[in-house]
């Protein structure tokens, strides 16, 4: 029974941690945006001057931001609607609370497809955010929130003792 509560409670850890960060990022969104510009920007690359992403149009910055807003948003979301289910599946059978598992897999998702998907592929690996000045807490915050949603999602599809 106690992995069911651990379950339920990663889930909300990571689910309220998207949803501080799209809320942060909203509530900033004029630094976001010049944080978006400079990451795709080719500035501050003196290790590897040559990047093979191109500096994108201002329009397609806004449509990736709203990408990560909301993956984010939607991470929190499902990681959310997915600890509720399996709060009221908790007692029941194994099969109830595998089933209730579904939106918060989900949620777990987005936040590997942003963190990993998003930043790791695209910002630190094709824009090379790795090298920049400013970009290293990013690259190493976003490393760290997918490997725990990643984590996350892991011990989560493990399956329980019958409660």
């Amino acid at each position: 029974m106690i992995d069911r509560y651990l379950k339920i409670l990663a889930c909300l850890i990571i689910g309220s941690m998207a949803l501080v960060y799209v809320a942060h990022n909203i509530a900033n969104l004029g630094a976001a945006y010049e944080f978006f510009v400079y990451v795709t920007s080719h500035q501050g690359q003196e290790a590897y001057p040559v990047t093979l992403f191109p500096v994108p149009h201002p329009a397609l910055v806004i449509a990736a931001m709203a990408l990560v807003f909301g993956l984010e948003l939607a991470a929190g979301y499902f990681c959310f609607r997915g600890a509720w289910a399996m709060w009221r599946a908790r007692t029941g059978k194994t099969e109830a609370f595998q089933s209730a598992k579904r939106l918060a897999k989900i949620g777990l998702g987005c936040a590997i497809a942003n963190w990993w998907g998003l930043f790791q592929v695209i910002a630190v690996a094709g824009y090379q955010l790795w090298q920049m000045p400013n970009g290293q807490g990013p690259d190493h915050g976003s490393w760290v929130f997918g490997a725990m949603a990643m984590l996350t999602l892991i011990y989560l599809s493990q399956r329980e003792a019958e409660a």
